[in-house]
């Protein structure tokens, strides 16, 4: 079993709306009592979950995520791949898990199509969309503002406790019919 968080590296990025499944993937290593090993050779920061399972942080940026996951692949067997990222087109405060169906027009999603052309499960966190609309890079790149800070915790919260039963129960139908949530209100 692998997760994978989806986010930039370098502090510029970090706690943004786009960096989601890298700050929910470090709160479920601390949550774990892990921690991640960088390696160059998955250009990737990694954690061992148990027995066969990991964490997976693409150091690639966004955009090539899926080189990372392929260079973690050659060398790890795994049953399964869950991807953690944002998503425009959730409300701010939905969580939803998707077995089947393309990228969405996610950019990280369309490299790990091109690199592991295999199903992925997904767990979609919501950041709503900006009110500009051609305003979408400098929205995805900027970090939830203060009004949305405790709503953000709650998701995170609840994303949290759905790995975690995903990571004790390895499945996925089950996380989903679970704790799949349309929205939270702030």
């Amino acid at each position: 079993m692998l997760i994978v968080g989806l986010g930039n590296p370098t502090p510029a990025y970090a706690h943004t709306r786009h960096n989601v499944g890298f700050d929910i993937l470090d709160l479920l290593a601390r949550s774990l009592g892990i921690s991640f090993t960088h390696s160059q050779k998955y250009q990737a920061d990694y954690a061992k979950v148990g027995v066969q399972g990991y964490l997976l942080k693409p150091m690639t940026y966004m955009n090539l995520s899926g080189q990372a996951l392929a260079a973690f692949l050659r060398y790890h067997d795994t049953q399964s791949v869950l991807i953690v990222h944002d998503d425009l087109d959730l409300p701010l405060g939905a969580v939803r898990f998707k077995s089947k169906g393309g990228h969405g027009g996610h950019n990280g999603l369309k490299s790990i199509e091109q690199h592991y052309p295999h199903p992925v499960y997904k767990m979609k966190i919501g950041i709503g969309r900006s009110a500009l609309k051609h305003d979408t890079i400098a929205y995805v790149l900027q970090r939830f503002s203060p009004e949305q800070e405790s709503l953000k915790e709650q998701i995170f919260t609840h994303a949290l406790k759905a790995l975690e039963f995903y990571l004790q129960q390895g499945n996925f139908s089950a996380m989903q019919n679970r704790f799949t949530l349309k929205s939270l209100s702030p």
